[in-house]
């Protein structure tokens, strides 16, 4: 039987403030880091800050995104 992959996924800390490496995104939302990187460069994805040379995303900003993306139909 395949295993459902979003069933695998970590659950986001409940604290807002917590910040998540960009290396450490696919185990909480499934997209790939290179995915992120390049929605990063299009301006899309989740809003992210850069500490030093690395980029992380604040939880309160995943939630954000992910709310935004929340759908009731199919239709357009």
């Amino acid at each position: 039987m395949p295993t459902d992959s979003t069933s695998l996924l970590l659950p986001l800390p409940d604290n807002g403030e917590i910040v998540i490496l960009s290396r450490q995104m696919p185990a909480y939302v499934g997209i790939s880091a290179q995915t992120l990187a390049r929605w990063r460069h299009e301006g899309k994805g989740p809003e992210y800050v850069k500490i030093g040379k690395q980029v992380a995303y604040k939880v309160a900003a995943i939630r954000a995104w992910l709310n935004s993306m929340q759908r009731s139909s199919t239709s357009p």
